[in-house]
């Protein structure tokens, strides 16, 4: 049985938090970010350097962790890019762009990549693709428009995946941490209630929600707002 995790854009906090969790459940574990430094020192994880602006490069990705590791059964794309400016429409076309590249193209790069190795896995391995939200695609801030842009087409294409693929028992999510009273969680992330949801999306016997709202690390429906 596979149990195969990659972490597209993994950091410190989330995508490390996801790692340690998976891997106690006996998941072998690929992390790419940025830097590609290597993240839980002595567990083998693998690390793998990944330049997000460049969507085409998605593919090598996949391919080394297919070559050293297996075909993921799960992966969570957790890559983004977020610049605050009080004047949206002031932002730099190339600083858009490059927002573009990391939260929409690359994103649509791993869910074609990951439906293509679902297709290779056996029928009864569970096979989910989570992409890491916020409540920008439903509430915009102007003042993060790259970062607000790119949920809002995160969310439509987990949406848009659901509906093509969910016939084939893979299940698609975009997971957004928020407050108690349905506010963002902001600046105040916290990678163990991510990894905690995480791990009881990847396990579920069947697709919930694809805008998977949670508060510490239970679902909890806030009406699509």
């Amino acid at each position: 049985m596979s149990k195969i995790i990659l972490i597209l854009g993994a950091g410190k906090n989330v995508g490390l938090s996801i790692a340690n969790l998976f891997s106690t459940h006996g998941y072998k574990i690929a992390l790419a970010s940025r830097s590609g430094a290597p993240l839980g020192e002595g567990k083998g994880f693998l690390s793998i350097k990944a330049d997000f602006t460049d969507p085409k490069s998605m593919e090598g990705v996949f391919e080394r962790v297919k070559r050293e590791l297996g075909v993921p059964n799960v992966i969570v794309f957790n890559a983004y890019q977020s610049t605050f400016n009080p004047s949206p429409f002031s932002l730099p076309l190339s600083t858009f762009s490059s927002g573009v590249a990391i939260s929409i193209t690359s994103a649509f790069a791993a869910l074609k990549y990951a439906i293509e190795g679902f297709d290779t896995l056996p029928a009864d391995v569970n096979k989910t693709f989570i992409y890491t939200g916020n409540k920008l695609n439903v509430e915009p801030w102007p003042q993060l428009l790259d970062l607000g842009v790119g949920k809002a087409a995160g969310a439509h294409m987990v949406v848009a995946a659901a509906k093509g693929y969910g016939g084939s028992g893979y299940r698609f999510y975009y997971a957004d941490e928020r407050k108690a009273d349905g506010d963002p969680v902001g600046t105040q992330i916290n990678g163990e209630n991510h990894a905690q949801f995480f791990w009881k999306l990847a396990s579920a016997a069947e697709q919930g929600p694809c805008l998977a709202t949670f508060v510490v690390s239970e679902f909890v429906d806030f009406g699509g707002l």
